[in-house]
């Protein structure tokens, strides 16, 4: 099997004396001869044809009369076939990689020899599983006669082994262990969906209750028994009824609101509260607005 690629030092390549002195179409044609060397049939080795390496450099005639000398000496003449030319680090790099291969494949099978010899531990790693026996499993243990081994019979037939094979006992073992697993599942089933309405009550008990929203004439009968001498306590009614309706009857837009005469009375309290604020937004109002013109500039187009 031919390798795909090699290990490309870029340190050793920048760094030999050849390559430095090689001007840029030279590099290239080093490199394309350096490639088309490790994919032959026996990687690190080219043809010793001048015209075919000439071509296989991408190098004009004139190019390859300049060049030849220089790209030559890095693919001297093979040793032991004069129709070859190598270049050394490359052919070596190819042994290297040969030498591995070689090395990983012997032991992958000594390996895979060694697990061969050595059974496989069947019953270790079998999970174990209790197998629960009938109460009569006893008594009828006790009456069942013991088979002896007499011999054949008159007519040559067996008895029969009154043994089960460990394949059917691992079956049965599963089977059992399933319909215990099943049984459980059953009665942890049936306790959740006991204990689910005791949470849901619960969770119901603790989550407050939403009244219903009151029309505006009780808002202000309220307003009149709780402020009778408050000249603006109408007028108050009315602005809580229509904020709280306009939003649903939730406190602070999220929560339904549990008790509204409750809220009114808060209302009522941080009145002063308000007004106090919307005073002090009064007069924070600038006297004029950022988008008013500006007076002209009369030396401006001088």
């Amino acid at each position: 099997m031919k390798a795909p690629a090699f290990m490309f030092y870029t340190g050793d390549f920048l760094s030999s004396p050849d390559v430095q002195i090689m001007e840029a179409h030279e590099v290239g044609a080093y490199c394309l001869l350096l490639f088309n060397a490790w994919q032959s049939d026996r990687p690190g080795y080219l043809p010793n044809d001048e015209g075919r390496l000439r071509r296989t450099a991408r190098l004009t005639t004139a190019q390859w009369s300049d060049s030849r000398e220089l790209l030559l000496s890095k693919f001297p003449q093979a040793p032991d076939n004069a129709a070859l030319r190598y270049n050394p680090r490359l052919a070596a790099e190819a042994c290297k990689q040969l030498q591995h291969r070689e090395q990983k494949a012997r032991a992958g099978k000594a390996s895979a020899a060694k697990r061969a010899t050595q059974p496989t531990p069947v019953a270790a790693s079998a999970t174990p599983v209790e197998h629960v026996l009938p109460k009569d499993h006893a008594a009828s243990a006790a009456a069942r006669p013991i088979a002896t081994d007499v011999g054949p019979t008159s007519t040559g037939a067996q008895p029969a082994a009154n043994t089960r094979s460990a394949k059917g006992q691992q079956k049965d073992n599963l089977s059992s262990s399933l319909s215990n697993l099943s049984t459980l599942r059953s009665e942890r089933e049936a306790a959740g969906a006991a204990s689910a309405p005791a949470q849901a009550s619960t969770s119901s008990a603790k989550r407050p209750t939403k009244t219903s929203s009151p029309a505006l004439a009780e808002v202000q009968a309220y307003a009149a028994e709780q402020h009778p001498d408050h000249a603006e306590a109408q007028t108050e009614a009315a602005a809580f009824f229509d904020h709280f309706e306009s939003n649903g009857w939730r406190v602070g837009g999220k929560t339904p609101m549990a008790n509204w005469r409750a809220a009114f009375r808060n209302w009522m309290r941080r009145r002063p509260q308000f007004q106090a604020a919307g005073s002090a937004k009064l007069a924070a109002t600038p006297t004029r607005a950022r988008t008013a013109p500006r007076p002209p500039d009369p030396n401006r187009w001088r």
